[in-house]
């Protein structure tokens, strides 16, 4: 399909004939490649948007072999105020010049449904066309050929780089980007136009800032799997208060690139429990303490058999879980589950409830209970009524999105075992 017919959605003026204004020439600056071996945050780009005033002249229509102006057609003007672009064109453009200087990219464009891919997007990008130039030749218009045709090209593009984790604007660039399309053929003055957008997005990969924010620093390294046998790992119990404030101010929310969990902390020294499916494949989260500083957490394991997965803060001295002494809870004995359901606003929230089985799945062992959790609540801690954790959160049964009361949760015990894990 043409990009000018469906896009731009310009109006033609009538002109006399004449030469045609230079289109801008931006110089093609050399992308900084992210060397092999060095590890990079995924990135999913998002969509372009066009804003430009309404009729504001952007480029000429041009016709003949001497490409001079076209009387019947005149000027290119903009008449589509702000318009998203979806154009596959760019997307594939975006995508080819990342993928030449070896950038981690995700999100399938062929994708008609949910992506699945998209989650493991740390960063996304998005870019704001402000100015556009486009001279498009059609040499045989004489003949009335206007399918084929040929041109010269600039686009200025404000590129908003998105922190999945941050879950903010972390980075603003402006690059711009010209081509020529000497050779006519059908669409070539479209061609063009991609032309511009990927020398503009060549010249974002120039950027050392943003190859910076992209490129992981050496002493980022984060170590997921169980491809190998692990090492124990020392965990120092914690003295019980008690108190089940003692739990709620070692509960932690999990920012993973498109959401969020709970966790809690089970050491002062920042190692902390999540579920698997919380995390996944990341390398790095962002866990919100209980009072409300964010710290960067490495994944160090992850048992996906079980759905747990062990964190580790960059931070020490932090208030953690006590763990039961006793055995664990009978049926009927109270239990509280503490985790950040649906909203990030509702972290550290408190639901209470009984123990009401004990269920086999899949050769599994779970703590089922009435308790009241919801999306978000997964990786959290269930908790006796000394505040003491006794289980961790992983499923429940919906319908409809309501919560049926029928709550699964992970002994502690056996996430213990599954990382490997010993106090």
């Amino acid at each position: 399909m043409s990009f000018i017919k469906i896009i731009l959605g310009f109006a033609a003026v009538s002109t006399l004939f004449g030469c045609a204004s230079p289109v801008k020439q931006v110089q093609v600056r050399e992308a900084i490649e992210v060397p092999t071996g060095v590890d990079a945050k995924p990135i999913q780009f998002k969509r372009v948007v066009v804003k430009l005033r309404r009729g504001e002249v952007v480029g000429e229509f041009l016709g003949g072999l001497a490409c001079v102006k076209d009387p019947f057609r005149g000027e290119l003007t903009w008449r589509g105020g702000r318009l998203q672009i979806n154009d596959e064109e760019f997307t594939e453009a975006f995508r080819e010049e990342l993928e030449r200087a070896n950038y981690p990219i995700v999100g399938d464009p062929n994708a008609l449904f949910e992506d699945p891919s998209v989650w493991k997007a740390e960063v996304m990008v998005a870019g704001l066309v402000t100015k556009m130039q486009l001279n498009a030749c059609f040499p045989y218009s004489g003949f009335g050929n206007y399918r084929d045709s040929k041109g010269d090209a600039y686009v200025k593009v404000d590129w908003q780089i998105y922190g999945s984790l941050e879950r903010k604007v972390v980075l603003q660039i402006s690059t711009e980007g010209s081509f020529s399309n000497k050779e006519s053929t059908p669409q070539g003055a479209d061609r063009a136009l991609v032309g511009a957008f990927s020398v503009a997005t060549q010249n974002l990969l120039a950027n050392k800032e943003f190859h910076n924010l992209i490129t992981r620093k050496s002493d980022q390294t984060g170590a997921v799997g169980n491809d190998k046998p692990l090492d124990k790992i020392l965990i120092k119990k914690i003295k019980s208060s008690g108190k089940i404030s003692q739990a709620r101010e070692s509960t932690l929310t999990v920012f993973v690139p498109g959401g969020h969990g709970s966790g809690f902390l089970i050491s002062s020294d920042g190692y902390a429990i999540t579920n698997e499916h919380v995390v996944k494949q990341a390398k790095f989260v962002k866990a919100r303490l209980a009072n409300g500083r964010e710290v960067l957490a490495d994944v160090v394991r992850t048992d996906s058999a079980l759905d747990v997965a062990l964190l580790k803060l960059r931070e020490a001295n932090l208030p953690a879980i006590a763990f039961s002494e006793g055995n664990p809870p009978t049926v009927g004995d109270e239990v509280y589950a503490i985790g950040t359901p649906r909203d990030p606003k509702l972290d550290i929230t408190l639901t209470k409830g009984i123990v009401s089985s004990y269920r086999d799945f899949r050769n599994l062992k779970y703590i089922q209970s009435d308790v009241q959790i919801h999306p978000g609540n997964s990786g959290g801690p269930l908790v006796n009524n000394k505040g003491e954790v006794v289980g961790i959160s992983t499923m429940g049964l919906q319908i409809g999105g309501a919560s049926q009361n029928l709550n699964f949760f992970i002994p502690i015990q056996d996430a213990f075992r599954a990382l490997n894990l010993v106090w």
